[in-house]
């Protein structure tokens, strides 16, 4: 269900709900000194702020100019002073846990510009800037597209300054980092052809200055393109952030209590656990369920929506089979998915399916499930493959992990947080994980059957794959792997033979190498989810309500499940 689309501003709802909130002097202090970073934390990063649906910074793209990163810095080492002073304070439980949630915030954007200087060695950082910065604001509906083209022109004549501030600050990053950029900007300048093209159209009284905003920045684009191709890259592992960096993540932005050592020989036996219980399992599937091909009446007429049709029609029938089966809560307040194609611009970095949430503070929620384009005219072996995927039900997998009850419905109930602290953060241990875990989850609550080999072997394959990317994660980002030898390692460990795969491998490591930490959120982020239950199984034994467990869990926002255990009341001595 959308939002009605209201005139109050997103900040004065942030200030009302931060009111409600504090128990004491102090908790009000906090809340105060929270939205300030919060805040500030928007205003450097506009782009992120319009994704989260706060839009008043719609019209700038970020300044990573040496003065405004090193103003940066010193605001946030000055949050961090502050914040200190509230850690002997008398806090509530729930301010307790925002405190460790803002500071986090704050530790992380100074590992991020300081230590480990995003700015300085990775070009992803602009591109994603430029080309992130139009498509949220035309994927939002929280203004008319009339008010809403204002910030588009703006953002689109910011580019060329941008690319320039990026030409000053790269110094010889490494060969991957180059050429995970080099497919998005070639899209990103078609996709800024499109809008443009799009917004002509509808506003041609603007006509002149979106031709001219438009073409200066796909010129600009079109010119880092080159420069980069012409760049002497960096060493092999330039891309790597090294141990002290990587463990100072785990410890405060996931609050994991060991190190990259410990969490590699997690990894590992995770995935030795993994590949034993696969290669058994295939080998059952192998002897005792090889049927065929099952007999099935294929149309002669099976058309591109057609599938899309079903794709959404699945969707809506798993949210209700979680209402039917006593699963979780769904607030029928919940907005709806949409399942549509990949966007041109955004096909080379996404490989499969994928899932755009609605920004939780937008008055209006639009969420857009992913998936890879469909052929406008399918030949008769397509039409065939393609009908019996969507006889045998295929994408529900898919939609377990991406809608429901996966990151859609997650990130919805973060969302309808009335805290604003809690409403701001995204933490993938927590999302991520929710999400792997749901896998196994709806394959035991029924939705596949009483049994279902096939789809149980995918979901194990699922697990194994997520345990590699643990080891893959801590190698590549402690100089143990080039990103060469993960791919061929990966390769061989995920038993990968047909070229596509391969292929898929290459596009894999190379967002390792851009997003240290997030691979090994899914299975790490799934253990702790699952170590929590056991706990709450234990404690209320008998009298153990599953939809009650979910609910409670998810009515926490994305925060690290670490932090939940004493929001449950148990105790984590795992």
């Amino acid at each position: 269900m959308f939002r009605k689309l209201v005139t109050i501003s997103a900040l004065a709802v942030l200030i009302l709900a931060l009111v409600a909130f504090p128990a004491s002097s102090n908790g009000q202090a906090l809340a105060d000194l929270s939205w300030e970073i919060l805040e500030k934390l928007q205003s450097f990063y506009p782009v992120q702020a319009t994704e989260m649906g706060i839009h008043s910074y719609d019209h700038r793209l970020a300044d990573y100019s040496s003065n405004s990163v090193k103003q940066m810095i010193k605001d946030l080492t000055d949050y961090e002073k502050k914040l200190y002073k509230f850690q002997k304070t008398k806090l509530s439980e729930h301010d307790r846990i925002n405190l460790r949630l803002v500071k986090s915030n704050v530790d992380i954007a100074l590992l991020n510009l300081k230590q480990i200087a995003w700015h300085k060695k990775c070009p992803q950082v602009y591109v994603d800037e430029a080309i992130d910065g139009v498509n949220y604001l035309m994927l939002s509906q929280h203004a008319p597209l009339s008010e809403r083209v204002v910030s588009v022109i703006s953002r689109m004549k910011a580019v060329p300054a941008l690319l320039a501030t990026a030409r000053r600050n790269l110094k010889n990053p490494p060969k991957v980092y180059i050429d995970a950029a080099a497919g998005p900007l070639e899209s990103g300048i078609q996709f800024y052809k499109d809008v443009a093209g799009e917004l002509m159209q509808k506003f041609p009284e603007r006509a002149d200055e979106i031709l001219r905003v438009s073409t200066q920045a796909r010129e600009s684009m079109n010119d880092f393109l080159t420069y980069l191709s012409e760049m002497t890259p960096g060493p092999e592992t330039a891309f790597a952030i090294g141990k002290d960096n990587f463990d100072y993540k785990l410890k405060h932005e996931y609050f994991l209590d060991y190190d990259s050592d410990s969490l590699l020989k997690i990894g590992e036996t995770l995935l030795a656990e993994a590949q034993a219980a696969y290669r058994e399992y295939e080998e059952n599937v192998e002897t005792n369920h090889q049927n065929g091909q099952d007999s099935i009446f294929v149309p002669s007429v099976f058309t591109k929506q057609d599938i899309l049709d079903y794709y959404n029609w699945e969707v809506r029938q798993i949210r209700i089979f979680l209402e039917e089966n006593d699963v979780v809560t769904v607030p029928e307040t919940v907005a709806p998915v949409t399942v549509v194609e990949t966007p041109s611009f955004l096909r080379s970095m996404i490989a499969g399916v994928a899932y755009q949430p609605a920004g939780p503070f937008d008055t209006v929620q639009n969420a857009y499930f992913y998936v890879r384009p469909i052929p406008d005219d399918l030949d008769r072996v397509q039409l065939e493959a393609r009908f019996r995927y969507v006889h045998r039900r295929g994408f529900k997998g898919s939609v377990v992990h991406e809608a429901f009850p996966g990151h859609h419905l997650q990130l919805q109930l973060a969302g309808m947080n009335s805290d604003p602290i809690r409403k701001w953060q995204y933490n993938r241990m927590m999302s991520e994980g929710w999400a792997l875990y749901c896998e196994e989850m709806m394959y035991h609550a029924g939705l596949f059957g009483d049994e279902d080999p096939v789809t149980w072997l995918g979901i194990l394959g699922g697990i194994r794959f997520r345990a590699a990317r643990i080891v893959a994660d801590v190698k590549l980002h402690t100089g143990q792997f080039t990103y060469q030898e993960c791919v061929d390692w990966m390769i061989e460990t995920l038993d990968v033979s047909s070229e596509s795969g391969k292929r898929y491998m290459e596009t894999e490591v190379q967002w390792y190498t851009l997003r240290p930490t997030v691979p090994m959120t899914y299975l790490i982020g799934k253990t702790e989810i699952m170590n929590l239950r056991a706990a709450a199984m234990d404690r209320d034994g008998e009298d153990f309500s599953e939809r009650q467990f979910h609910d409670a869990l998810l009515a926490e926002g994305s925060i690290p499940p670490i932090l939940i255990w004493e929001t449950m009341g148990l105790v984590r001595d795992i």
